[in-house]
C-alpha cells in the first residue's frame, strides 16, 4: 500500500506552533503517510535539525515574521516545490505560511489545510493592519480546504469574521505526550541554580518576551506582593531590555530570572509554585497545557485559549487582561492557600489526561487527512 504524500509549511521555529508541528512529525504513523515539512531556519536552524530527527524529509523555507519583499520570492519556491513533490495536500501553519500555502495550493489543485494558532486581526496592532489582516484570512479562505482552529474560541473567531463556511471549520485542540511531561531535575536543584530559596515564592512563565504575552503585567503583579516572590521567565524576546529594565525600576532584579531560550522549561516549571499566562491573546498555549500536565495551578489571562483550557475546571483562576492588581489578587490568594494549590494542580493533571491526550489527537488528524486528501 503506497504512502499518502504530505506537505506541512511553517514559519516559527520556537512557541506553541512549532510544537505543534514537530509532535505531527514525531506521532504520525509513517507507514501511512510520507511527510515532507518546509520550514523557515531564521528563527532557530535548530528546529529543522529537531524535525528531521523524527524521520521526516525537511526542506528549508527561509520566511520573516513581519511582512517583506522576500514573501514573493518564498511564494515562488514553495509554487515549485509544489509542483516538484505534488503532494496529497497541503497542512500550513500559522498566519504567513498560511497564506502563502493556501494561494500555491490553489495553483496546483492541491487540498490545503491551515491551522492559524491565532489570528493576527486579534492582536494588539492599529486598526487599518487588523483590517488588512481580516481580508487576507477572508480572501485565503477561499482557497482554504478546512481551517483547523486548536479552541472553539479560535473557531468562533473564524465564523465571526466569516473567513470560511462553517462546513470546512474543524476543531482540533492541541495536545500533550503525557510520557515526556515530566521533570528531569529535582525542584531544589533548579532553584538554586538561579539562586532562589527553597521555600520562597516562585511564579513561572514560559513564553517569548513579547507583547503579545504581555510580561510586565505579571512583573508588576509580582511586585504589589511580599518581597521575597522571585518570578522566573522562560524564553527570549524583543521585550527582555524592557522587561529587565521594569524589574530594576521595581527594585526587583534579584528576584526576576531572565535566563533566555531554555531547553528544560518542564524543569523551570515544576520548581515554581504557581504557572502564570499574562498574555493578551492566546491559541491553546503548550505552556498552559505542560503547567497543568506537571499539577501546577495557573493563573492565566482570561483570554481565548486560556479560557477555553482552563474554563470552569478548577485547574487555575483566569485574570482581566494587563490587570496587575487582579492578577497579584489571585496570585496571593493561591499562595496563601496550599490546599487549594494541590487541588487545582490535581484537577489540571486529570483534566490534560482525559481531554488532551497525543494519541486521540494524532488519531483525529490522521482521519482528517484521510478524508481530505480522498
Amino acid at each position: 500500500m503506497s504512502r499518502l504524500p504530505l506537505l506541512l509549511v511553517t514559519r516559527p521555529g520556537i512557541g506553541g506552533a512549532a510544537k505543534h508541528v514537530h509532535m505531527i512529525c514525531d506521532l504520525i504513523d509513517k507507514s501511512a503517510f510520507e511527510v515532507s515539512v518546509a520550514a523557515s531556519p531564521l528563527e532557530d536552524p535548530r528546529f529543522l535539525i529537531q524535525l528531521a530527527q523524527t524521520g521526516v524529509r525537511v526542506v528549508e523555507f527561509p520566511l520573516k515574521r513581519e511582512p517583506h519583499p522576500g514573501d514573493a520570492l518564498a511564494l515562488f519556491r514553495l509554487v515549485r516545490l509544489l509542483r516538484r513533490r505534488r503532494p496529497a495536500l497541503v497542512h500550513a501553519h500559522t498566519s504567513k505560511p498560511g497564506l502563502l500555502a493556501r494561494l500555491a495550493g490553489t495553483a496546483w489543485g492541491i487540498p490545503t489545510l491551515y491551522t492559524p494558532h491565532g489570528f493576527y486581526f486579534h492582536y494588539d496592532l492599529p486598526a487599518w493592519k487588523r483590517r488588512l489582516y481580516r481580508e487576507l484570512e477572508r480572501v485565503a479562505g477561499m482557497w482554504t480546504t478546512r481551517l483547523v482552529c486548536v479552541t472553539e474560541e479560535e473557531a468562533r473567531q473564524a465564523d465571526e469574521a466569516h473567513l470560511v463556511s462553517p462546513s470546512k471549520m474543524v476543531v482540533l485542540p492541541n495536545a500533550l505526550r503525557l510520557d515526556q511531561c515530566e521533570a528531569k531535575r529535582p525542584r531544589a536543584e533548579v532553584r538554586a541554580e538561579f539562586g532562589i530559596p527553597l521555600h520562597a515564592p516562585l511564579f513561572v512563565m514560559v513564553g517569548r518576551l513579547s507583547s503579545p504575552k504581555d510580561p510586565f503585567t505579571l512583573l508588576r503583579a509580582a511586585d504589589r506582593l511580599a518581597d521575597d516572590v522571585h518570578v522566573l521567565f522562560a524564553g527570549e524576546g524583543e521585550q527582555r531590555s524592557e522587561v529587565a529594565g521594569l524589574a530594576r525600576e521595581l527594585g526587583m532584579e534579584k528576584r526576576v530570572h531572565l535566563p533566555g531560550h531554555r531547553d528544560d522549561p518542564l524543569d523551570l516549571t515544576a520548581a515554581g509554585d504557581i504557572a502564570v499566562l499574562s498574555s493578551k491573546w492566546e491559541g491553546l498555549p503548550f505552556a498552559l497545557l505542560e503547567a497543568m500536565a506537571l499539577s501546577r495551578p495557573v493563573v492565566a489571562t482570561d483570554v481565548s485559549g486560556c479560557r477555553d483550557a482552563l474554563g470552569a475546571s478548577g485547574a487555575g483562576v483566569l485574570v482581566p487582561v494587563a490587570d496587575p492588581d487582579a492578577m497579584a489578587k489571585a496570585l496571593g490568594m493561591l499562595w496563601a492557600d496550599p490546599n487549594t494549590r494541590a487541588k487545582m494542580g490535581e484537577k489540571g493533571r486529570r483534566l490534560v489526561e482525559e481531554k488532551y491526550s497525543a494519541g486521540l489527537w494524532i488519531k483525529r488528524l490522521e482521519a482528517l487527512y484521510l478524508s481530505v486528501a480522498r
